[in-house]
This record gives C-alpha cells, sequence and structure tokens, in this order.
C-alpha cells in the first residue's frame, strides 16, 4: 500500500474561536514571493494567501496561545509593510524551552512551524543526531499496524529512565523574554502530554521521496527501501542507544520562522521523516525530533547553510519555569558576538558519525588538574574525544577521566546519607542551596572546569557538578560512567551558555549568558483581549 500524502489542498479550516479576532484586512492577503539575497532562492518571503487566521485555527488554541502573541504583529501587518519588513534578512529564531518543570523530562523542545499551512509542533533539540522526524498520520495508513512488528533491541542502554524521577534523556546514546513563541508542552488533566499530529495530506508543501530517487533516498541515513520502485516511497527505521525507534518515510517539507526584525519567512528543502511508528526513549513527551547533527540531512546542516554556516542555542537552566524561553538561533547572534567572554575551539567531524566533538585538554577541580592521560581524549576515529549532545542530560565519561572527576567531587559528599536513584551513579540526601555552598551540612560543591583545545574553560557552576531535587531533598552527581568512548557533554553542563556552531570556520564557541537575549524585538501592540462572550 502506498504511504504517501500530500500535494493536496487541505479542507475547510475550523471557524476561529471567538476569544481571538481578525482584522478584515488580514483575510484578503496573497500569496507573493521574493528572493531575500540568500542565495539559490531557499529563503523566501511569505504573505499569507486568503484567511490569514486559518493559520492559527488549527494549532489547537487550548495550548497553542502564546503562539499567536508571536505571530499578531504579523496579521496586524498590512501586505505594503509586510513587503517592506522582508526586503532582507541575516538570522532567524525558534523558540525553545526546558521539558523538565513541564513533562518531567531532561530535554530542550524547540517549536517548529511545518508545513503549508504552517503548524507548530513540539521537537526535542538533539546535536548529535541526523533524522528529524514528527510523530506523523497518513492517509491510508493506520498506525497501529505497527504495533506488532517490535523494534530491534538496542545494543546498550546508557541512559535509563530513573525509577523515582525523570531526570535524564539520551537521543544517542529567568524572566520570561519578550515575544516569547514557545507553545508549552500541555499535559491533559491526567498528566499526559498531548501530541501534535503531522498530516501530510493537509500540507500543500509535503513531497515525499521515493526509492528511486538514487541522487537522494539513495543517500539518506538508515534507508529501509526493499527495491528501487519507483511507486515505493523511501522508507527508514532508525533505533538510538537509549531505545528510541522509529521508523516511517521521508519527505521534503517546509518550515515557517520568525527572521530578524520579527518577520517571518519559509524555510524549503528540509529533509522530514513522517514517522509512522515510534517507540521507547521519551517518544510519548514530545512530537519529534529536530536534529542540529553532523550531516546533510540534518536541520541545522540545511538551515545554516542559508545563515553564513552558523547556528547556536542557549539553554536556560533544565528547572526554569515552564513560561520562561530562550531561543535555537540561525545565522550571527548578537548576544555572542557582543562583549568579552566568548571561547572558541576547533571542531572535529566524522563524516560516519552525526556528532561533532571537541579535543578535552584538561579537567580541573578547584583549580587543580585532574591526573587523566590525554589519550583518553583523543579519539578523531570517532569524532573526537568529547561529543556535544543537547539529547543527553548527564555527561558521560570513559575510565579513568569517570573515576578522577566523580572521586574529586564525591569526597565532598561522602558524611551525607546515600540514596539510590536509578539512572545515576551518585546521590545524596541534601537540599541544594543557590550557590552549592551550605556551612550548616559542612558542604561545599567544588569548582569544575572542563579546559578545551585553544585553552578556553568551561565553568558549568554549582548546577552543573551536581543535580538539585533529583528527588525531594536529594542531590545526584551530574556524571556517568560510559564504557565506551567518546565521551559525552550533557545538557545539563552547558546550561547557561550560549553554544555556537560555526561551520564555516570549523569552530565550537561557547559562553557565559542569562539566556534571555535574543534578536525579535517586541510586538508594536498587544493581541486583543480574550473575548467574554
Amino acid at each position: 500500500m502506498e504511504m504517501g500524502g500530500g500535494g493536496t489542498t487541505p479542507g475547510p479550516s475550523p471557524r476561529l474561536p471567538r476569544s481571538v479576532a481578525c482584522s478584515r484586512r488580514t483575510q484578503y492577503w496573497r500569496w507573493g514571493e521574493m528572493n531575500l539575497g540568500l542565495g539559490d532562492g531557499a529563503i523566501q518571503s511569505f504573505i499569507p494567501q486568503g484567511d490569514v487566521c486559518g493559520l492559527f485555527q488549527n494549532m489547537g488554541w487550548a495550548r497553542n496561545l502564546k503562539m499567536a502573541e508571536l505571530f499578531w504583529p504579523l496579521m496586524s501587518t498590512s501586505a505594503t509593510d509586510m513587503t517592506e519588513l522582508m526586503s532582507s534578512t541575516s538570522t532567524f529564531e525558534l523558540p525553545m524551552r526546558s521539558a523538565l518543570t513541564v513533562v518531567d523530562v531532561g530535554m530542550y523542545l524547540v517549536t517548529v512551524l511545518l508545513g503549508t499551512p504552517a503548524l507548530p509542533y513540539s521537537m526535542a533539540l538533539d546535536t548529535a543526531n541526523d533524522l528529524t522526524w514528527v510523530n506523523c498520520r497518513l492517509r491510508g495508513h493506520r498506525r497501529h499496524r505497527d504495533r506488532g512488528r517490535r523494534p530491534p533491541a538496542p545494543k546498550t542502554t546508557i541512559h535509563p529512565k530513573p525509577a523515582k524521577t525523570v531526570t535524564t534523556m539520551s537521543m544517542d546514546d529567568a524572566s520570561d523574554p519578550v515575544n516569547t513563541a514557545a507553545a508549552a508542552p500541555a499535559p491533559d488533566k491526567s498528566g499526559k502530554y498531548v501530541k501534535s499530529w503531522y498530516r501530510p495530506a493537509q500540507s500543500r508543501s509535503w513531497r515525499r521521496y521515493r526509492c528511486s530517487q538514487a541522487d537522494s533516498c539513495g543517500l539518506f541515513p538508515h534507508n529501509a527501501c526493499r527495491s528501487n520502485n519507483h511507486n515505493e516511497s523511501c522508507t527508514y527505521e532508525s533505533s538510538t542507544q537509549d531505545g528510541t525507534f522509529t521508523r516511517g518515510i521521508y519527505g521534503s517539507e517546509t518550515a515557517t520562522v520568525a527572521v530578524s526584525g520579527g518577520r517571518m519567512a519559509r524555510l524549503p528543502g528540509l529533509v522530514l521523516g513522517c514517522s509512522t511508528y515510534e517507540a521507547g526513549g521519551a517518544v510519548a513527551m514530545h512530537d519529534g525530533i529536530l536534529t542540529l547533527g553532523n550531516q546533510d540531512v540534518s536541520f541545522g546542516t540545511v538551515a545554516a547553510r542559508h545563515f553564513k554556516g552558523r547556528f547556536s542555542f542557549c539553554l536556560l537552566p533544565t528547572r526554569s519555569s515552564g513560561n520562561a524561553s530562550s531561543y535555537l538561533t540561525f545565522g550571527p547572534n548578537p548576544a555572542m558576538d557582543a562583549g568579552a567572554g566568548a571561547r572558541e575551539t576547533t571542531i572535529v567531524y566524522n563524516p560516519l558519525v552525526p556528532a561533532f566533538g571537541v579535543h578535552v585538554t584538561g579537567l580541573f577541580i578547584n583549580g587543580k588538574r585532574l591526573d587523566i592521560p590525554p589519550e583518553v581524549w583523543q579519539d578523531d576515529n570517532n569524532g573526537g574525544g568529547l561529543h556535544i549532545d543537547t539529547g543527553t542530560s548527564l555527561t558521560g565519561l570513559v575510565e579513568p577521566a569517570y573515576g578522577e572527576v566523580t572521586r574529586a567531587i564525591t569526597r565532598h559528599l561522602d558524611h551525607l546519607k546515600k540514596e539510590d536513584i536509578q539512572g545515576f551513579d551518585h546521590c545524596y540526601w541534601w537540599t541544594f542551596t543557590g550557590d552549592g555552598v551550605d556551612p550548616a551540612h559542612n558542604v561545599t560543591i567544588p569548582k569544575l572546569e572542563i579546559e578545551f583545545e585553544g585553552g578556553g574553560r568551561l565553568d558549568p557552576g554549582a548546577k552543573g557538578v551536581v543535580v538539585p531535587e533529583a528527588a525531594p531533598g536529594v542531590v545526584c552527581v551530574a556524571f556517568r560512567r560510559r564504557e565506551l568512548g567518546p565521551s559525552v557533554l550533557g545538557n545539563v553542563q552547558m546550561q547557561d551558555h550560549i553554544w555556537e556552531v560555526d561551520h564555516y570556520k570549523g569552530v565550537l564557541r561557547f559562553k557565559k549568558d542569562n539566556c534571555l537575549n535574543h534578536n525579535l524585538p517586541p510586538p508594536p501592540s498587544s493581541p486583543p483581549a480574550p473575548s467574554k462572550n
């Protein structure tokens, strides 16, 4: 049975709720496209056709009302003004937030508008993966048919879920800023996350790939085509080391993004996996995976090509407010370029590995270099001795680095009562204080620094050494043992920093930041208040 869809005109949208009003002029804009001067005309501006409010009618108002707050300036702008706004751009942003306090999973969710009309999806950010996918419902294909086909068992489970609290998560192994666009993950009354389903048949910009396309489908990772039949959709099957499994078909799709100056633009040509079956990991807590990995098909690679080869992200504290939001930025990031404090190191690439890595030259505790042989960090066959992975919570170290680091940390905590929590190696009964210093309990969290090639040092702070409230009243050491290399830098140690990947220069930059800076200006006026009728 052919599983493809797309190329069809979606049916009529449901009636717009009375709580949101649309001005008459927004109902008569027409499509208009123009080259933004970014090469190949790949990024195009758009002026909505017909009823602009239809963009929001399909969003699920109960959990996406904040999305409307971002786009209201767009809706209240005339077509003439829109043309002037879209004359040029150098940056675009996607809103991002920590999912820990909302759906109790240690990952970061990015809100992405996919398809035509553009609809929002909450996708887990993963810098160490190549397959961007979204949970999907295909016309003529019932998802339950896949339930009897068991996914292959993973070779190893690097990061099992904790028993008492779900804090760690692996894909491959604050005040509120203005103009917040992220639609917070929305559990229902039972606490279950409510998914948004992508439907290719309702997107005018979806185009499925076929197994006969050797220059595209034939080069995609995880290819599961059985023949080169032109009528067969390009299929994939992918499993990761935490047990996450997904199966589906590849297609080309368009994302709608907010670019500098508060404008909106279309980003076509994305390689998107339409997942007809997914299991394991934390797939029940998000709509899909947004990848920034080191492969041609990853979202990060496709988007960065048009924005000077650069993208950056700033990770808020994992336990930040559910309303707090930071941004994934493509193009130059003014927050990174402003002032001093930025450090950089060379990226180690391996075309066979989706993650990009770096060389580590030393680990320090309270200024003292730990006795770790340098060959621990020289693993160029696997893309460097340390991989950067936002999809993993805890930093995983191979021996003898793991032993040296944990012994240096636990000697400050071993006088406390211990606790066993699955997913962590060392946990203690102690309530974390703001700076990690607690004289009443004789606890001082030591200062840890990771030194990269080039001399730049990362200081993740006390909350990057231990995880506060891994369970109520319990802290856990934020490092885990990895049996095989390379080591992995997780998102706990990356929080409160901007991280910029510059593929053109082949460097990774990082800088301490509160993650509240972004390029989008505040809206010129507030959206209308909900109607009481």
